[in-house]
């Protein structure tokens, strides 16, 4: 119990951050710091458990910073929502809200994915296969594709113009086409803002996208390794080596294509998430079914 408090305790004071107006070099030390609070809160406690706690730290400390990154403003409640009701990264979506948005397709398709998900979430549990990428798909597909696109119509019923986070990723033309605009577009959005854009300005175009890259690893190192305690360097790995071959895309001047795409995406997972996470988080989540 005082662990889940203090996690409580480290979301409000990420989220306060926000408003604080920091330098981004003092911004990303309270998210370091937020984190190392919430890793030695959790200790020990399960790894489940620890993989929440971290990562609702770590998303509270990424939204102060992309709110500070984006110099708008917004009153408390608008902020409040942003920061704890929407897994995107694009502040201006609670500035004003608007009417006549469309969102029942949203909640329909949402809730279809969900149930599609979960029954192959069940299918995996019941024949008992072990496989990452096989592991992975339906839980993904019942959340990334689905919970999150019902959230997406419930703002949008309220007058929130948010925007789907996870498009249709069979659409992804070439892998750079994939990060930047099939694949959690939020997450996309937050990099730009606070490692892309500022980088780009002083080391260039290049350096900036590897950057990028680089830095989502260490970001995953924090809500996959880090809540294990093992494996650690294979999601930076995984994460620098995509960005390699987004630059190898853009400088060959060929898309890779839909097929290529997916592969080098889906294959290599395993370095993402080591044998100790798919052991200890995802494999366990599936033994829900079990009740």
């Amino acid at each position: 119990m005082n662990g889940t408090l203090l996690i409580f305790g480290l979301v409000v004071l990420g989220v306060l951050s926000g408003r604080w107006r920091l330098p981004a070099v003092a911004g990303w030390l309270v998210v370091v710091g937020l984190v190392g609070g919430a890793h030695v809160a959790l200790l020990e406690a399960d790894p489940i458990a620890r993989m929440v706690g971290i990562c609702l730290v770590l998303l509270a400390g990424m939204k102060a910073l992309v709110y500070r990154a984006w110099g708008g403003n917004l009153g408390w409640a608008e902020y409040a929502l942003f920061a704890l009701g929407w897994f995107g990264m694009d502040p201006g979506s609670f500035q004003k809200r608007r009417d006549g948005l469309s969102w029942r397709n949203d909640v329909g398709l949402g809730v279809l994915l969900m149930l599609l998900g979960t029954g192959g979430a069940w299918w995996v549990w019941k024949m008992e296969w072990q496989q990452i990428q096989v592991m992975f798909l339906p839980m993904s597909l019942g959340f990334h594709f689905g919970a999150l696109r019902v959230l997406k119509g419930g703002l949008r019923r309220a007058g929130f113009p948010v925007r789907t986070l996870f498009p249709n990723v069979l659409r992804a033309r070439g892998l750079g086409d994939f990060w930047s605009l099939r694949w959690n577009v939020g997450y996309s959005q937050m990099m730009q803002r606070v490692v892309g854009r500022p980088l780009e300005r002083k080391w260039g175009r290049t350096w900036s996208v590897l950057a990028v890259f680089v830095v989502s690893g260490l970001l995953h190192e924090l809500a996959i390794t880090l809540p294990v305690r093992a494996g650690y360097g294979l999601p930076t790995a995984y994460f620098t080596g995509q960005g390699l071959l987004v630059l190898l895309e853009a400088r060959w001047g060929r898309r890779f294509g839909k097929l290529a795409t997916l592969l080098l995406v889906v294959v290599p997972l395993g370095s993402l998430f080591p044998p100790a996470f798919q052991n200890g988080v995802i494999a366990r989540c599936l033994t829900i079914f079990e009740r």
